[in-house]
């Protein structure tokens, strides 16, 4: 997608769209600007090989990525269930000792957040983590695919909401993405894209009815959107920048 209006430098800023129903305000009014459908790990390396200039970065790819870039106060974090990151298992998360784990590949921090959650949570070790599609014994789905299942017929009958898992824990907000913009683009353009990243999500949630009008292929109704929408937070304060320091912290001795 291309709008038709220049940033200041002259140039569109190449913007990543991660395509899930969770990450739509920030687009929903956003003009100005290229986007390039990407969902989060793709979009990680998208940034890093220079194919695009801002966005919601999955957060342990913007602590690998952050001496490049400008953090903006803008992300996706939740206080609660996050109802789009889950892992559907056979067993409880406790007798996942020497499991098998199916990871989507499209994730880049929930993955961490969960071997996280199962290590020192709850003290058990998977044996391999394999590809989503690949047989296991619990499978971990984010975004519009963990919702559809959710909501549909998954036969697995232990739904595991990481965000709800990860608050329980730290007592902090769950974050997974923060907003980055490439250094070398300048403060102008950043500013800008900023105040329209601001604007979007003010006009996106006052206007949830018409956003669950045209995403109904994830299988909720309008009131199931304005409650999934309704429980995040797209701008980080204090609670999550706490909550960004302390996911760092725990994930520096990860091997």
């Amino acid at each position: 997608m291309r709008s038709t209006t220049s940033s200041a430098s002259g140039t569109d800023v190449r913007v990543g769209r991660i395509p899930y129903l969770n990450s739509e305000p920030f687009y929903f009014a956003l003009q100005g600007h290229e986007l390039v459908p990407l969902p989060p790990r793709p979009l990680g390396q998208a940034m890093e090989a220079g194919r695009i200039d801002a966005g919601p970065l999955s957060l342990v790819d913007f602590f690998r990525l952050e001496r490049t870039l400008r953090a903006l106060p803008l992300g996706i974090a939740t206080n609660g269930p996050a109802r789009s990151v889950i892992l559907f298992s056979a067993r409880p998360p406790k007798e996942l000792d020497g499991a098998v784990v199916g990871v989507t590949d499209e994730t880049s921090t929930s993955v961490e957040i969960l071997r996280l959650l199962l290590t020192a949570k709850y003290g058990v070790t998977p044996r391999a983590w394999v590809d989503a599609a690949a047989p296991s014994d619990a499978v971990l789905l984010i975004g519009d695919q963990a919702l559809r299942a959710l909501h549909g017929d998954h036969p697995a009958p232990h739904r595991i909401d990481v965000g709800t898992e990860w608050v329980q824990w730290t007592g902090l907000p769950c974050v997974f993405a923060r907003w980055g913009v490439r250094a070398s683009l300048g403060a102008p353009a950043t500013a800008a894209l900023a105040e329209a990243l601001e604007a979007s999500i003010g006009r996106a949630l006052a206007s949830l009815p018409r956003i669950a009008g045209a995403r109904r292929d994830v299988g909720l109704d309008e009131t199931g959107v304005h409650r999934y929408l309704g429980g995040f937070t797209y701008r980080l304060g204090h609670d999550e920048e706490r909550a960004i320091t302390e996911l760092r912290r725990r994930l520096e001795p990860w091997p």
